[in-house]
């Protein structure tokens, strides 16, 4: 245990690292009237960062801090008010009840740290920050980056490209700011604004008997050999409901993320799937549009309800809904 506690001192004095030097007693100072109350931040942003990250490990490289900090901090947390916050299992750690409901407060309190900061950094005439994007193709998200970086080009950004449902879900997580998302069902917790529609459309090899074809009917598609996208594609979601409601089963040779369905297709494995805005002409291939079906999905520019006044998160969308405006026009 001293090797960890001195290990969690040195850490307090690296370099763009939290300072999480342990506390000297457990023992909470004396009141005094009209006192603000206490709690130890450090220790309560260990906690925070586990709840939200789901282990000791992802938590300490949320903070950059080494593992043995965060235990001790959340131990030191446990300790000085006599509870159980964090329940260690073989499977992992999990929240125990009253954990849970201090994790509902702590969101908040994170939430309004970062509006702070946030503040300071924009309080100039230009706006400061990092904005952490997701997006579900380059199509839909690098132009309106652009966008937002030309009018705030102090602003500092990272980009993270996977399916919807997976964006959705670091979005709620709070992992990332803001998200651009073709999603049916939106979640309830999300402020969103529409961007685009597209037509889903399938795509075969240059020699495949439909090569010659501008288009073919979802009936075509019994028996016939697909090429899927991974589950939590919006694109694969929305053909899936309309075969189902025809009764129509196709064969699925192969389930594979964006990027490798157009090599698929090359290769032999059957008719691939996607939307006419993200198809990209390639002589190896030949699209077709779906004749008999008004298949389509929509983009959206998305961010959490309770997090949209956050600087950088109101630019991004106030940027998002001026350019939307200009590409409808």
């Amino acid at each position: 245990m001293t090797e960890l506690m001195s290990e969690a001192a040195s850490e307090a004095g690296a370099p763009g690292r939290t300072d999480v030097r342990p506390q000297a007693t457990l023992d909470p100072a004396p009141a005094r009237p009209n006192a603000l109350p206490y709690v130890s931040f450090n220790q309560l942003r260990s906690f925070h960062a586990v709840a939200v990250a789901g282990s000791i490990t992802a938590a300490a490289s949320l903070l950059h801090v080494s593992q043995p900090t965060v235990t001790i901090q959340l131990r030191q947390l446990e300790a000085h008010y006599g509870v159980e916050l964090v329940r260690r299992t073989p499977r992992g750690v999990r929240l125990s009840e009253l954990g849970e409901s201090l994790f509902t407060i702590t969101k908040q309190l994170f939430a309004l740290e970062s509006e702070a900061v946030e503040l300071l950094n924009s309080a100039g005439s230009t706006l400061r920050g990092e904005l952490r994007v997701g997006g579900v193709a380059p199509y839909f998200v690098m132009r309106l980056l652009s966008a937002f970086n030309r009018a705030h080009p102090s602003v500092t950004m990272s980009l993270l490209l996977d399916n919807s449902a997976s964006i959705i879900r670091k979005l709620v997580a709070q992992e990332i700011d803001v998200g651009i998302v073709g999603q049916t069902a939106l979640d309830t917790r999300l402020h969103a604004l529409p961007y685009s529609r597209q037509d889903v459309v399938l795509f075969c090899r240059d020699d495949h008997p439909w090569a010659g074809r501008d288009g073919v009917e979802l009936a075509e598609l019994a028996g016939q050999a697909l090429v899927l996208r991974e589950t939590g594609s919006t694109c694969r979601l929305t053909l899936e409901r309309a075969l189902q409601e025809r009764d129509i089963v196709p064969r699925v040779t192969l389930e594979v993320c964006r990027e490798g369905v157009r090599e698929a297709v090359v290769a032999g494995f059957g008719i691939g799937i996607t939307t006419d805005v993200e198809y990209v002409p390639d002589r190896r291939t030949r699209m077709l549009r779906i004749l008999d079906a008004d298949i389509f999905t929509e983009a959206f520019a998305v961010c959490l309800r309770d997090r949209r006044t956050v600087s950088v998160t109101r630019a991004f969308m106030s940027t998002a809904e001026e350019f939307f405006e200009r590409s409808r026009q």
